[in-house]
C-alpha cells in the first residue's frame, strides 16, 4: 500500500517510523483476515477430507478442527516423504504453512512458512484438478502477497483465480485492493476496495481507500473517507495518519484553519512529531504569521536536528 508522498522529502527516522507503522497496520490488518480466513477454510476442508478413508487424511480431518498446524505440517510432510505429490497433503501443508507463517513475529520465520506454503500450493496445482481448487488459489493469492511488493502480481492473479473458481473470502477483495495499489494500479485498486467496504467496512479500510483516492486526485473523495475513519476508528495511530493527512489535503486547498485544526489535534495525540510541526509552520506561514511559522520549525528541529524541510526553511 502506498501513501502520498509529503511535499518535502523529510527526514529518513521519521520516514522508516511511518513505513513500520503501515507495515504494522498492515500486518494486523493481514493477521485479522487470515484467522477469518481460517475459519472458513476449516469448515470446506473438512467436508472434503471428511470423505476420505485414508487414515492419514483422518488424521488431516481431526488437526483440521483443532486447528493444530503444527502437528498438520508435521503428518503431510511424513506424507509427501513417501508420495511427494499426494494433492491432499499438499494442499493442507499449504495451508497450515500459510497460517502458521502469518503469526510468526521474526520476519525470517515468517518468510519460511509463507515460501513453505508457496512451494506445496503449486506443486498441488500440477494435478488436473487438486482439492479445493479455489480456496488454494485464495490462499496462494494472499502468501504472495506477504511475500513482499515484487510479488504483487501474482498475489492479484492467484486471488483472481480463486474468485473464477468461485470461492471467494471475506478478505478477498481487500488483497486484491492491496495487491493493486503495490503495482501503482490505483483505479483497479479502488474497485476492489470499494468492494471490499460494502460489508462491514473497518477504519483501517477507511483510511486506504482515503490513500487511494488521494493518489488518485480525488481530494474530496479522500477527505469523505479520511472523516470516517476518524469517526470511526479508536486506534490513536491510524487517527493520527488520518488527521495528518486531512490537514495536508485542507492546506492544498488553501483551508488554513482547517488545515492548522487538524495539525493541532495531531499534536495532541504526539506532540514529538516534528513533520506536524514543520506543517504548522508551513499553514503559518501561509497566514502571513513569520515569526509563529519559524517558532515551528524550530521546534521541528528540536526534535529532529536533520529535518529537511524546517532546515530548508530557516537557512535557505
Amino acid at each position: 500500500m502506498m501513501l502520498p508522498q509529503n511535499r518535502f522529502n523529510f527526514t529518513p527516522n521519521k520516514q522508516r517510523r511511518r513505513a513500520k507503522i503501515l507495515k504494522i497496520l498492515v500486518l494486523l490488518a493481514g493477521s485479522a483476515a487470515a484467522f477469518a480466513g481460517g475459519t472458513a477454510l476449516y469448515r470446506l476442508g473438512l467436508r472434503y477430507v471428511s470423505s476420505s478413508d485414508a487414515v492419514d487424511h483422518k488424521t488431516i480431518r481431526l488437526l483440521w478442527e483443532e486447528k493444530n498446524y503444527g502437528e498438520i505440517i508435521r503428518v503431510t510432510d511424513s506424507i509427501l516423504k513417501k508420495n511427494p505429490m499426494d494433492p491432499h497433503a499438499l494442499v493442507f501443508n499449504g495451508f497450515a504453512n500459510f497460517y502458521t507463517g502469518v503469526n510468526q513475529t521474526s520476519a525470517e520465520d515468517k518468510i519460511f512458512y509463507i515460501d513453505a506454503a508457496v512451494k506445496s500450493l503449486r506443486r498441488a496445482k500440477l494435478h488436473s484438478r487438486p482439492p479445493l481448487r479455489g480456496e488454494a488459489d485464495y490462499i496462494l493469492g494472499k502468501s504472495y502477497y506477504h511475500k513482499g511488493l515484487h510479488y504483487a502480481d501474482l498475489s492479484a492473479r492467484y486471488m483472481l483465480d480463486s474468485i473464477q473458481e468461485k470461492y471467494i473470502g471475506q478478505d478477498s477483495y481487500e488483497y486484491l485492493g492491496l495487491a493493486f495499489s503495490s503495482l501503482g494500479e490505483y483505479g483497479e485498486s479502488l474497485k476492489y476496495f470499494l468492494k471490499a467496504g460494502e460489508n462491514n467496512p473497518s477504519d483501517l479500510l477507511f483510511l486506504t481507500l482515503a490513500q487511494t483516492y488521494y493518489q488518485l486526485g480525488d481530494k474530496a473523495s479522500s477527505e469523505e473517507y479520511l472523516m470516517r475513519a476518524v469517526n470511526k476508528s479508536q486506534d490513536p495511530l491510524l487517527t493520527e495518519k488520518a488527521r495528518f493527512l486531512l490537514g495536508d489535503i485542507y492546506f492544498q486547498n488553501k483551508e488554513y484553519i482547517k488545515s492548522e485544526e487538524q495539525y493541532l489535534k495531531v499534536l495532541e495525540m504526539n506532540p514529538q512529531s516534528p513533520d506536524t510541526h514543520f506543517h504548522l509552520g508551513e499553514v503559518y506561514a501561509a497566514l502571513g504569521d513569520g515569526v509563529k511559522a519559524r517558532a515551528y520549525y524550530r521546534r521541528a528541529l528540536r526534535i529532529d536536528p536533520n529535518h529537511f524541510g524546517a532546515l530548508r526553511r530557516l537557512y535557505n
